[in-house]
């Protein structure tokens, strides 16, 4: 999994999705919400991001997040050669 996102519980159906990168009092520190329903969990997004509003679980939101999050395999930029 990630270093950088955390589930939090909140309420015993009640989660958030928070990111370690940021501190508690930063607006980016909140990610999601997530709410267990029946057989399923809502996701609220506080990011811009392009992942459905309902899971099977909520590690399934956590996972979806953190393999959306990962760099493109080309955006990612070679460590300059020494001279």
């Amino acid at each position: 999994m990630s270093d950088d996102f955390m589930l939090h519980q909140v309420s015993p159906d009640d989660w958030m999705i928070i990111d370690m990168r940021f501190p508690a009092g930063d607006p980016h520190h909140l990610v999601a919400c997530i709410i267990e329903e029946d057989g399923h969990v809502e996701v609220r997004w506080f990011r811009h991001v392009t992942l459905p509003s309902r899971f099977r679980n909520r590690t399934d939101a956590l996972e979806a997040l953190v393999t959306a999050e990962e760099p493109e395999p080309e955006a990612v930029l070679a460590a300059p050669t020494p001279a």
